[in-house]
């Protein structure tokens, strides 16, 4: 299936299908529908120094048969836990992580570097979908949350840096220091407060909790 089957001329989703919690079976207009799938998934709370970072937004293209794909919307993280993954089938974006000793969290993404970055030993992991990757935590004393497609906060970009550094080269989204990180769907939240009610799987700021995730189905039929 091609972006010309699902966007031809004159073609429209026969139904627009949202879930903005808990979970179930999402059950398709006819057999094998073709369908344009986005999953968010949940932000983390944020901990007594950091903000949370919010989760992934990952999109498919898929038939989904008549019988129906179980679905699992990632809820928030509480203070100082992750965020969970939002889930279709075998479909999946990655959650937002808290902040801890180690650094502020860290949002979830749709792929990731592996092994020793040298000139030969470094590889791209993808998720094999589309998306975008959400914004990291922000440091209470010296860094707000990171904009969407930016999951990683100090020296995450540079090879090193200092908390008080780390805003030189690493964007923010605006939110104040110790912000959570923003979703496609979002700004995180400022210190002390939650991300707003539509801002779909982004951070917590400093000791608040994060947003849950949210699934869109576009079914455009056989």
């Amino acid at each position: 299936m091609s972006l010309n089957d699902l966007f031809a001329a004159g073609a429209k989703p026969k139904l627009i299908t949202p879930y903005t919690s808990g979970t179930g079976t999402h059950v398709p207009t006819v057999d094998m529908a073709r369908c344009l799938v986005r999953l968010q998934a949940g932000g983390a709370g944020g901990s007594a120094n950091y903000g949370g970072g919010a989760g992934a937004m990952t999109e498919w293209w898929v038939r989904i048969p008549i019988a129906g794909w179980a679905y699992g919307v990632g809820a928030g993280g509480a203070v100082s836990v992750n965020g969970s993954p939002t889930t279709l089938g075998a479909l999946f974006a990655m959650p937002g992580s808290y902040g801890n000793g180690n650094g502020p969290g860290v949002a979830g993404v749709i792929s990731m570097l592996r092994g020793w970055v040298d000139t030969d030993g470094a590889s791209i992991l993808n998720g094999g979908c589309s998306g975008v990757s959400g914004g990291h935590g922000g440091i209470a004393a010296s860094i707000a949350g990171g904009p969407v497609g930016f999951p990683m906060a100090e020296g995450g970009f540079s090879g090193g840096g200092s908390a008080a550094t780390a805003n030189i080269y690493i964007p923010n989204n605006g939110q104040g220091n110790g912000s959570g990180g923003d979703s496609f769907y979002g700004k995180g939240g400022t210190t002390g407060n939650a991300p707003a009610a539509t801002a779909y799987g982004a951070g917590g700021g400093v000791n608040a909790a994060g947003r849950g995730g949210y699934i869109e189905i576009w079914d455009f039929g056989a």
